[in-house]
């Protein structure tokens, strides 16, 4: 039963690799043909590169290049989360920072009526994590933006990509050695694209 799955499993993997081999990229203008266009249409490529500098001026612009619209409503949402998480933790960061520097304050008039149940150490830890979680937001700005340039420029990549309807694959058994005495059961697997 082992040496079977090991013949199973060669002959599908020979079969794959002899089908990735076997194909070559279609040029521009077999792809139009094989869409049922003429090889001569003034068909618009479409562009990697305008896609990613669009997207690297104004965020969410690639991707109307691309039309995938809906991913924009993402990007601004996020966008948009990661606004409000910054301002919130930058107003309590000001905030704690005020009062600590009250309490450091060696004049007698300054005294942090705000945060008046906190000790120093508990002022100076929320301060300190505030400023933290400020940096990440930022942080993730930088890796919302980044991330949206490089979805616009796989995008437009792939819009290139031609799915053939045709595309199947079949595994079928076979029995070999029918003219001999000792018979061998293995699988066919046919790739057709």
């Amino acid at each position: 039963m082992k040496g079977f799955l090991f013949i199973v499993f060669i002959s599908t993997g020979v079969a794959l690799g002899n089908a990735q081999m076997m194909t070559k990229p279609l040029t521009f203008a077999e792809s139009a043909l094989n869409r049922g266009l003429p090889a001569d249409t003034s068909v618009k490529k479409h562009s990697p590169k305008k896609a990613t500098i669009m997207s690297a001026v104004v965020p969410g612009l690639g991707q109307f290049y691309n039309e995938k619209y809906w991913k924009i409503g993402v990007i601004y949402v996020g966008g948009g989360l990661l606004a409000w998480y910054f301002k919130r933790n930058t107003d309590s960061l000001n905030s704690y920072q005020k009062a600590y520097l009250k309490r450091i304050d060696t004049a007698s008039a300054t005294i942090d009526d705000r945060y008046y149940y906190l000790s120093d150490e508990s002022v100076l830890a929320n301060r300190n994590f505030r400023r933290r979680s400020r940096d990440f937001a930022i942080l993730g700005f930088i890796g919302l933006y980044a991330l949206q340039i490089i979805d616009a420029n796989v995008d437009a990549h792939l819009r290139e990509f031609d799915i053939n309807k045709d595309l199947s694959m079949k595994i079928s058994p076979q029995l070999m050695g029918l003219a001999t005495p000792q018979r061998n059961f293995g699988l066919s697997v046919k790739l057709r694209f």
